[in-house]
C-alpha cells in the first residue's frame, strides 16, 4: 500500500510537470509524456538503487520494444532444407533450448538486465518489475476512475 502511495504521487507529479492536460498537445504525444511520467514514477517509487530495471527506467527512457519482441517469438521459424524434424530429440537439449529462448525474451521484456547472465537474478529482477507493473497498472486505474466520477 506504501509502494502505491508513493506511486500515485509520483506519478500525478509527473503529469503535471508534463502538462498532459494541456489542450494543445496531440494524442501521440500525450500517450508518450504519460508512458514517460508512468516509467518515472514507476522508478522512484521503487527506488532508483533497488533493481536493475529501476536504474535502467531512471537513467534511459526507451521505448517499448513488447510488440515487437512478441512478433519474433510467435513467428514460425523456417526450416532448413534437406534437414529432417525430430519429433523429441533428447530432452535435455530441447529443455535448454527452450529455457534459453525464454531467458532471452526476459532480457528484452526487462529493462536493465541484457548484460546479466545468472538465471536466478533475471527471474528475480523480472518477479519484481511484474509486481511493480501491477500495482502501477492499479495505480491509473484508480485514477481512471477517480477522473471519471460524476462529480458532486
Amino acid at each position: 500500500m506504501q509502494f502505491k502511495r508513493a506511486l500515485l504521487k509520483s506519478l500525478l507529479l509527473g503529469l503535471r510537470e508534463r502538462g498532459v492536460a494541456s489542450r494543445e498537445m496531440g494524442f501521440l504525444e500525450r500517450k508518450r509524456a504519460i508512458r514517460r511520467a508512468a516509467d518515472a514514477a514507476l522508478a522512484s517509487a521503487r527506488g532508483a538503487d533497488a533493481t536493475r530495471w529501476s536504474q535502467a527506467l531512471e537513467t534511459q527512457r526507451r521505448p517499448s520494444t513488447c510488440k515487437r519482441i512478441l512478433r519474433r517469438c510467435h513467428r514460425p521459424r523456417p526450416r532448413k532444407a534437406g534437414t529432417a524434424a525430430r519429433p523429441w530429440g533428447s530432452a535435455g537439449v530441447v529443455a535448454r533450448a527452450m529455457v534459453r529462448k525464454r531467458t532471452q525474451v526476459l532480457k528484452g521484456i526487462v529493462p536493465g538486465v541484457e548484460a546479466v547472465d545468472d538465471e536466478c537474478t533475471l527471474l528475480g529482477e523480472a518477479l519484481d518489475y511484474a509486481v511493480c507493473l501491477k500495482a502501477q497498472v492499479d495505480v491509473m486505474q484508480l485514477l481512471v476512475r477517480a477522473l471519471q466520477a460524476p462529480k458532486q
